[in-house]
């Protein structure tokens, strides 16, 4: 390893020696390539022709010699409009104008030369390639136009992805508020899931690497355009998802740029289905572009070489959200539960006889004197129901601010040399209510900032070096404020036991979950405040060389990622209540009430855990790889390549990082150097050492990298595609196949569960006995980190291999007409030693105390991360696409799929075995209609051309739109309380049949009799992922009209909306087929109409 770290650093010293020696230069990063051959009348292939390609923005050209065969390519090109010509004595010269270029397209331009003077031009008006004739990739590029023409609610670009075949638009996953980077991860492209997605800007990689998405979020203006790819099978390609390739506009040598401005309230709005009015709302989005040429009057002229372009959208959101929980009733807050439709409610204090039987409370009703003051305390930050069902409808006030900034620069020093520079910032605040207003809000923060660039070389005629580095910072941080904030509310409400962990300067209610019902989350009880930083540094060096019929590029990627974490925990304590304390032991069904064990005062079990300082890690990781793109005739192309991965597990910042080996007698192996470990790097560490330190040894002891983990260094991921044309230039035959390794993220890696840094202890409560142990003093007594409580922990694993998939296609474009081209595939990947969590300490399911039946009993949950999940996905995809003539063009996209997987945390007992099933992203049908129509009226249109005053008022109109209807996903039936008396939630029933039904309510939106809940001590042997959501079939559609004010300055006035039909659709209901609630769908799956209006100023 250390000789291939020296010989990448030398390829990099010598890089950069050529750098210096020829000056810089422009890097076209992820760029595009033109290839074509030159022939004759006769189609004879005529050697050594000259071809210039010209940046018709720019001006700026690129001159080439075509090879013996009379074939030539131009390479790295910036996505944009050419002219190609080519010249050769005895023949006129050929000029082709209107060449377009995508994101990383290799387009084929074919010259014929006549015979005659070279003085002589023959000119030809170029139709955008209709196909993909040189690789096998499959992807969609969205130009400039289509991205700020088509309707986009919040102007992510990202939306737009659904154009695409294979692509699922999903709600994003993870920590999702609009300040994170993962609220654009809900792309799942050929059943890869968005956390895998890669976004590259200006050819340099921005992703988010710990739960997906992305930091900067560039305005839709600012971009030239972007492209989807999917079963990308050049090696220069990392990660098994997609990724969106997106390229920034650059100055021109005409001063150009818009201003802006996108507003939307709550009077343009319908409202949301289960809300009796409008939610409030105010959101204005702003700015504007400027880009041009460098011009110092009497000083510079940049023309033709030096330009700029700057970039600015802010953005201010007042909304009202809407919070529909299902709370208790005022009855049910004085103990009294004899409402019709409740379960039984037994006393936990009345079990009696080996088979421990409980009676029922006289009328169902719990005495006075028997309620927890606890509950008393807390019940007032509870709201009544103010709705049917007893549900408590809120809509607070949620703000959102924003300002992003993108300034570039690109300098061309002479042919051979260009240089280009991009900074963009981004600065948000979002302040977020909680579900129940007593709970207050939570305001975050996201900043974030990238700086790049990139230079090209060439150092020959067909050979071409660049250099790109990227500077990725992002943070973010999160503060709760609530009612009665600084005071001690455990002191105040009599809880116990978390004097140990608690942190006097955190102010935090504890978090309490009632089965069944709305419980305290999502703000003050969730561990805030946190502050995360992630920087990530990159270089990467690749050389292109031109030779014969290959063009074979080789190329380094050093990425250096350095993530760092804070945050609060459950140093207040978490309490969950299920209704095990008020069931019939003997026969649960019909019995036990989640808030009835709150009530009197019996949690199911609760956890408590040291607020965390700083932790996180840091690593480099070196990728390799080698690109051959041999053209083996005028109509074969096969693509090769081979890529090497190095991505070491992270090192522990301070050594925090520790894994569990059960095979010696010290279990618990700690990162460190020496065998002294860093004991001041977390305010408890000492805690848990004094617990632990029978149990404890270095790594350095154990023969273990810093990183716990060893390596995976055999990492080889092979690609080969072919794009055939056999019957002609309108038909391409396309297949591939690839392995892909997946971005492992840092959730496994560094989730900061690990001893002794992090005490993390949960207790259950004995099930079907008598309790005794309360919400007042759970923990009875036992100070935090003592011996008498157990720890939960997230060990590394001690090998790994890394996570891949396999990626194969095959399928045919056909040109239709001149403008129509059709194409179908099959699209199909394996994904093999996925991530996934093995609880190595599960109790067997068994009456008794949950700890006495761990392999561990020291410890409680030890999930140790591993890779035993796997997936597979089948396709067809098929897009037909009508490029813009007479106006008008459209493009359909149709996805039919099937994802199975397996779900990564076992629910059934930790058995793998019970667990494959479809994924929950798995889309059956997914269909995507876009279009542009230019409404024919007006000047130089079909009707009214001459009628001035006709054009003021009919004239200029377009509309565009995007029509996209998907399945629903999956999800599973689940039973509310621990059946198997494991302490793990989540389990399943039985299923007794298929759980469907003909016409589902909004009540009773699947068959709870179709499922019954386990005898005790079992586990359900209905399967994961079984029933399925509403599907959603969604309508955005914009209408605008441009006036023109000047030959170059126009105005432009849209109007969009987003779900014209204002059709509703449903998100999953409660999937507790035990509880009352159970089967009801109390949210939507997308929004109500929203209208939208704008100006935008242009010249």
């Amino acid at each position: 390893m250390k000789r291939m770290i020296r010989g990448a650093i030398a390829v990099l010293v010598a890089s950069g020696i050529c750098f210096l020696s020829q000056g810089l230069v422009h890097a076209q990063v992820q760029a595009g390539r033109i290839v074509g051959t030159v022939y004759d009348p006769q189609h004879a292939n005529v050697p050594g022709a000259s071809i210039t390609v010209t940046d018709v923005a720019t001006n700026l050209a690129r001159k080439v010699t075509a090879d013996g065969s009379g074939d030539y390519v131009v390479t790295p090109l910036q996505p944009g409009v050419y002219s190609v010509s080519a010249s050769s004595a005895g023949f006129q010269t050929t000029i082709r104008n209107g060449v377009e270029l995508t994101v990383a397209q290799a387009a084929r331009v074919d010259l014929e030369l006549r015979i005659g003077e070279t003085t002589t031009q023959v000119e030809v008006t170029s139709e955008a390639a209709l196909l993909a004739t040189e690789s096998a990739t499959l992807g969609q590029s969205i130009s400039t136009k289509q991205i700020t023409d088509l309707p986009l609610n919040g102007r992510k670009f990202t939306e737009l992805g659904r154009m695409t075949p294979g692509v699922t638009f999903l709600p994003a996953t993870g920590n999702v508020q609009r300040v994170r980077p993962e609220q654009v991860n809900g792309n799942v492209i050929s059943g890869v899931p968005g956390s895998q997605t890669t976004f590259l800007l200006d050819g340099v990689d921005v992703t988010e690497q710990h739960q997906g998405g992305t930091w900067i979020q560039t305005s839709v203006d600012a971009l030239q355009e972007f492209s989807v790819m999917q079963n990308a099978y050049s090696a220069e390609y990392a990660r098994a998802g997609g990724s969106f390739n997106v390229t920034t506009k650059s100055g021109t040598n005409k001063l150009y740029g818009n201003a802006f401005e996108f507003l939307r309230n709550a009077k343009m709005d319908s409202r949301d289905f289960f809300q009796p009015a409008r939610a409030v709302l105010k959101r204005n989005q702003f700015g504007g572009t400027l880009g041009g040429p460098v011009l110092i009057p009497h000083v510079y002229d940049g023309r033709n070489k030096t330009f700029f372009f700057a970039s600015y959208e802010g953005e201010r959101t007042r909304q009202g959200l809407i919070f529909n929980s299902i709370v208790p009733t005022a009855a049910m807050r004085d103990g009294n539960f004899s409402a019709a439709g409740l379960n039984r409610v037994m006393d936990p204090l009345s079990t009696t006889g080996t088979s421990n039987v409980r009676t029922q409370f006289p009328g169902n009703i719990i005495p006075a004197n028997r309620l927890a003051p606890q509950a008393l305390f807390f019940n007032k930050y509870i709201p009544l129901a103010n709705a049917a069902g007893n549900s408590a409808i809120f809509s607070p006030s949620y703000s959102y601010d924003q300002d992003q900034w993108t300034f570039r620069g690109d300098q061309e020093l002479n042919s051979n040399n260009k240089l280009f520079l991009r900074v963009s910032l981004v600065r948000n605040t979002d302040t977020t209510p909680a579900a129940f207003p007593a709970l207050g809000s939570t305001s975050l923060s996201g900043p974030a900032r990238n700086i790049a660039g990139a230079v090209t070389s060439n150092l020959r005629a067909n050979m071409i070096h660049e250099l790109r580095f990227s500077f990725l910072y992002g943070e973010y941080r999160s503060d709760a404020y609530f009612m009665g904030q600084g005071a001690d509310f455990n002191k105040a409400a009599g809880l116990t036991g978390l004097e140990g962990s608690q942190d006097a300067s955190i102010s935090s209610l504890p978090a309490f979950s009632w089965t069944g019902y709305a419980g305290f989350s999502g703000n003050a009880g969730d561990g805030r405040p946190k502050w995360q930083n992630r920087s990530a540094n990159e270089l990467t060096d690749n050389l292109t060389w031109i030779k014969g019929k290959h063009i074979v590029k080789v190329g380094t990627r050093i990425h250096y990622y350095k993530p760092l974490f804070t945050d609060s925990r459950s140093h207040n304590g978490v309490y969950n209540y299920t209704g095990i304390a008020t069931e019939q032991p003997a026969s649960t069904a019909g019995t036990g009430d989640g808030f009835a064990d709150w009530m009197l005062g019996y949690p199911a079990n609760a956890t408590r855990g040291n607020p965390a300082t700083w932790w996180g890690g840091f690593g480099t990781y070196w990728h390799f790889f080698l690109q051959d793109d041999v053209k083996i005739s005028n109509r074969l192309t096969l693509n090769l390549g081979l890529r090497y991965e190095y991505t070491p597990w992270l090192n522990g910042y301070r050594g925090q990082v520790a894994t569990f080996d059960p095979s010696v007698a010290k279990s618990i192996i700690v990162a460190s150097k020496t065998d002294k470990l860093d004991l001041d790097a977390q305010p408890l560490a000492k805690v848990g050492y004094d617990i632990y330190k029978d149990l404890i040894q270095t790594s350095s002891q154990a023969g273990l990298p810093l990183s716990i983990t060893e390596q995976s260094r055999n990492n080889w991921a092979p690609r080969v595609g072919i794009a055939w044309r056999p019957f002609g230039d309108k038909t391409v035959v396309r297949a591939g196949y690839g392995i892909f390794y997946e971005s492992e993220g840092t959730s496994g890696r560094l989730n900061f569960n690990f001893l002794p840094y992090s005490v993390t202890e949960t207790i259950n409560a004995d099930r079907g006995v008598r309790p005794t142990r309360t919400t007042a003093n759970f923990f009875l007594g036992a100070p935090f980190g003592s011996a008498a409580t157990v720890a939960n922990w997230i060990p590394v694993p001690k090998t790994v291999r890394y996570p891949y998939d396999q990626h194969w296609n095959i399928g045919i474009q056909q040109q239709l007409l001149q403008k129509v081209v059709l194409e179908v595939n099959y699209v199909g990947n394996r994904g093999l030693f996925l991530p996934s969590t093995n609880n190595i300490n599960f109790p067997t399911a068994a009456a008794g105390t949950i700890q006495t039946r761990r392999p561990y009993p020291r410890f409680g949950t030890i999930a140790y991360n591993t890779q035993d999940a796997a997936s597979i996905y089948h396709s067809l995809q098929a897009k037909l696409e009508k490029r813009l003539s007479a106006g008008f063009w459209t493009m359909f996209a149709y996805t039919w799929s099937k994802s199975i997987g397996f779900n990564p945390t076992p629910a059934v007992g930790g058995n793998y075995a019970y667990e494959r099933a479809l994924t929950g992203f798995d889309v059956p049908q997914n269909v995507a209609i876009s279009f542009g129509y230019d409404i024919p009226f007006g000047k130089g249109r079909q009707f009214l051309n001459s009628n001035a005053f006709a054009d003021r008022i009919l004239g200029g109109w377009q509309m565009q739109g995007i029509w996209n209807y998907r399945s629903g996903t999956p999800y599973t039936p689940t039973v509310s309380r621990d059946v198997a008396n494991n302490g793990i939630g989540g389990q399943r029933p039985n299923r007794i049949a298929s759980g469907k039904l003909a016409n589902p309510t909004l009540d009773l939106y699947f068959d709870k009799a179709a499922f019954v809940v386990p005898a005790n001590f079992t586990y359900g042997n209905s399967g994961g992922n079984v029933l399925r959501r509403d599907y959603i079939a969604n309508m955005d559609f914009s209408l605008f009209k441009v006036f023109t004010i000047t030959e170059r300055t126009k105005l432009q006035f849209r109007a969009e909306a987003f779900n014209l039909s204002n059709t509703a659709y449903f998100s999953a209901p409660n999937s507790n087929i035990d509880v009352a609630a159970g089967g009801r769908v109390t949210s939507t799956s997308n929004s109500p109409r929203q209208m939208q209006l704008a100006l935008k100023l242009s010249f």
